[in-house]
């Protein structure tokens, strides 16, 4: 899959932009603060529905503006014709309109959109993955399966909206709680099953990815705990919630599911949120998302583009050169750079002088 042509408009600091990129490497090249994490966060939202900085739309749009306007022209492997997605935003009077379109249809619900673009994204804070909160990595381990199954997309959400109505009810009517668990239990326990297949893929990919790139064996491991694991069947799920409903009435909230899973990271068999130090922790998250492109690309048999934003600012010249050398032999890929030195492996790419647009 490759990115063609991006238009912006009205989008951050650009008042009216077409970009027309190479289907292999694109170096955004300029100082801070001239718009290149801008053209990421573009195609990130093509492929998302919303961005990866902010979830008010309304910080997006250039200053002295009232909309912004997004338009991505896609080409899917092995296929003779392009897809359009765009995006239209605007604000009038109080209320705020926006929407989304795929070869001029509208879609209605965010959850058509995930999967239909592919991408992989690598970031300057992706270490929060390893140190921050569980639910960093639950979003991305949701994510990425999402971008897989639909089923599992479907599932999540109404396990989502399950738990909440539950948890609404825990409060409001305590009695009622129960007529929620039949299906949550339903939905927690297959969510919990697909999550410990994947972090199971996803640690052997990454360490043949480490292994392809380094030639250095099985550093990594993943660890899944779902809260639910010593839950066998829906039978048993069902009897602990009902079991422990006086207790989840006091701290109004369904305290146990795959809500309050915890991934596990491991380096050479050491915690890497402990133990790890910033560079170990880099090269981490950096051979987790080399690692999820390659499920993507199994999975979905669609090559997905790397969006790559200042993110191997912290690894030595060997490593950064090394890992670059690999990027190479994948999809289509943007990255970022402030020194044209650092991807001097790129130049045989396409390399836009950002102060210029």
């Amino acid at each position: 899959m490759i990115l063609k042509e991006l238009t912006l408009r009205s989008f951050r600091n650009y008042d009216e932009t077409v970009f027309n990129f190479s289907d292999k490497i694109n170096v955004l090249y300029g100082n801070n603060g001239l718009g290149k994490t801008n053209i990421l966060e573009a195609v990130y939202m093509l492929g998302n529905g919303i961005s990866f900085r902010t979830r008010l739309d309304r910080e997006i749009i250039k200053n002295g503006n009232d909309n912004y306007f997004i338009r991505g022209i896609f080409r899917e492997d092995n296929l003779s014709y392009d897809t359009t997605i765009e995006i239209t935003y605007q604000k009038k009077s109080k209320k705020v309109f926006k929407k989304v379109f795929m070869d001029k249809k509208e879609i209605s619900s965010r959850k058509d959109l995930i999967g239909k673009i592919l991408y992989i994204i690598f970031l300057p804070n992706d270490t929060d993955l390893v140190t921050g909160e569980p639910k960093l990595r639950r979003d991305y381990f949701n994510m990425l399966i999402s971008t897989i199954s639909a089923e599992y997309l479907s599932s999540l959400i109404k396990y989502n909206k399950l738990l909440k109505m539950r948890n609404v009810c825990l409060i409001k009517k305590p009695n009622e709680a129960n007529i929620y668990n039949e299906e949550i239990a339903k939905h927690s326990l297959y969510i919990a099953k697909e999550n410990l297949k994947y972090s199971k893929i996803l640690e052997e990919k990454m360490n043949r990815t480490y292994e392809t790139i380094f030639q250095n064996e099985n550093p990594y491991a993943i660890k899944y705990l779902s809260t639910v694991e010593d839950i066998e069947n829906e039978n048993d799920y069902i009897k602990k919630l009902e079991n422990t409903l006086q207790e989840q009435i006091k701290l109004r909230t369904t305290y146990f599911g795959i809500h309050r899973a915890e991934y596990q990271f491991y380096y050479k068999d050491s915690l890497s949120r402990k133990f790890s130090s910033q560079g170990e922790k880099r090269m981490f998250t950096l051979i987790m998302k080399l690692a999820s492109e390659k499920i993507l690309s199994e999975y979905r048999n669609k090559t997905p583009i790397l969006l790559i934003d200042d993110a191997m600012l912290e690894l030595d010249n060997m490593r950064r050169d090394n890992i670059l050398e690999y990027i190479k032999t994948l999809g289509q890929v943007f990255i970022t750079v402030t020194e044209k030195e650092k991807v001097k492996n790129f130049e045989s790419g396409k390399i836009f002088d950002i102060s210029n647009y």
